[in-house]
Parts: C-alpha cells; sequence; structure tokens
C-alpha cells in the first residue's frame, strides 16, 4: 500500500490529467488506479503524454531532483 504523501501526489496528478483536453471525459469503465489507489498503464500513458507534467510528476516523487548545484561554478 502507498504511503499518504504519494497518494497526496497521484490524486493531485489525476486531477490535472483529468483538465487535459486530450484526455477523454470517459475511459469507458477503465479506471486509472486499481482498487488500491496505484496507477495503472492508462493514468501512466496519459501522464507521460504531456512532457511537463511527467517530469513534474517525477520531481514531486523525488526522482528528478528540483534543484542541480554545478560542481565547477556553484
Amino acid at each position: 500500500m502507498a504511503d499518504t504523501r504519494v497518494t497526496s501526489i497521484i490524486s493531485t496528478y489525476q486531477e490535472r490529467i483529468n483538465k487535459k483536453p486530450y484526455v477523454p471525459s470517459t475511459t469507458y469503465a477503465l479506471a486509472k488506479l486499481d482498487a488500491s489507489g496505484v496507477p495503472n498503464k492508462l493514468f501512466l500513458a496519459f501522464l507521460f503524454s504531456d512532457n511537463d507534467v511527467d517530469v513534474q510528476f517525477w520531481k514531486c516523487v523525488g526522482l528528478i531532483p528540483s534543484n542541480v548545484v554545478c560542481c565547477k561554478c556553484g
């Protein structure tokens, strides 16, 4: 089971994805999350359809650093 921080992030991004014009208003009974709230292929497909949104998602979950300091110039 995902922790509450990750669940909150997923919920936020699911709302953002649903507002995108390329996401249909209905997914014909296909859920974007499984019963335990974990994203499935449909969620990830819509997430990766927008480069800015998916990069922000990876930053939120900590897989991409938000800030990077240059070793040479600081």
